[in-house]
């Protein structure tokens, strides 16, 4: 997407003037922001008040808002406050308790392609959710008019590990790479998050995708049947 930002530095002054009821002085363009494929700018903002005369304001893909600078020292911690902020106000299951919880998240993501679910993918799911780890897996979690993307994401971010069955059609699909991306963002970090498993394909299949998958030791359903992979899969997902 792509911003005009002398549009968003008009609309930065007007909006400060207005919930500020304060005259800006200056907006200066100060960091680019991309999180989840969408695009926010922080501006500096200069105004005549007082006691407090200088603002973020961060906006663009997510609707615009204003934090002191007193509170906030960088743009970095402007953007991340307002990123989470967003999240928030985006979910309509966001919940809030005070009971503590034994544990957050889910122990594992599945990635996947929508032709491999019948025959495996399915019956892999519900295995290891019978052994009792919490899943993330599509037909589990996702609702009539819930947003797939940030549903998604939301998995992506709050699950230990990436279970992703790799396959002709996962290779294919536009959905499994951006999911597949996500995961290896987090490896990135140095963290074992990727858990392959090899769906009616073999190495050389792989390595025609990446040479980086095709090094990782993978189950493969040509030599394991779905609970022996679910059992396998339960040693890593139980440490």
């Amino acid at each position: 997407m792509r911003l005009n930002l002398s549009k968003l530095i008009k609309r930065a002054k007007e909006y400060v003037e207005l919930e500020g009821d304060t005259k800006v002085l200056d907006v200066q363009f100060e960091e680019k922001f991309t999180l989840f494929g969408r695009e926010d700018i922080v501006l500096s903002v200069s105004t005549s008040e007082s006691e407090n005369p200088e603002w973020w304001v961060v906006g663009g893909s997510s609707p615009m808002n204003l934090y002191s600078k007193k509170k906030f020292p960088s743009a970095d911690e402007a953007f991340s406050f307002h990123s989470g902020l967003m999240l928030r106000l985006a979910d309509r299951n966001f919940k809030e308790s005070e009971v503590e919880p034994e544990k957050v998240g889910y122990d594992a993501f599945i990635s996947h392609a929508s032709e491999d679910k019948g025959d495996f993918v399915r019956p892999l799911a519900q295995a290891l959710d019978e052994i009792g780890f919490d899943i993330w897996y599509d037909e589990f979690e996702l609702k009539v008019g819930d947003s797939l993307r940030q549903s998604i994401d939301r998995g992506l971010v709050n699950s230990s590990y990436g279970i992703v069955i790799l396959s002709k059609a996962f290779f294919e699909k536009n959905w499994p790479q951006y999911e597949l991306n996500g995961l290896t963002a987090r490896e990135i970090e140095g963290k074992k998050v990727i858990l392959p498993i090899w769906y009616n394909i073999d190495k050389e299949d792989v390595l025609k995708y990446s040479s980086t998958l095709a090094d990782k030791v993978a189950l493969s359903n040509q030599k394991m049947t779905i609970d022996e992979i679910a059992e396998a899969l339960a040693d890593v997902l139980s440490e």
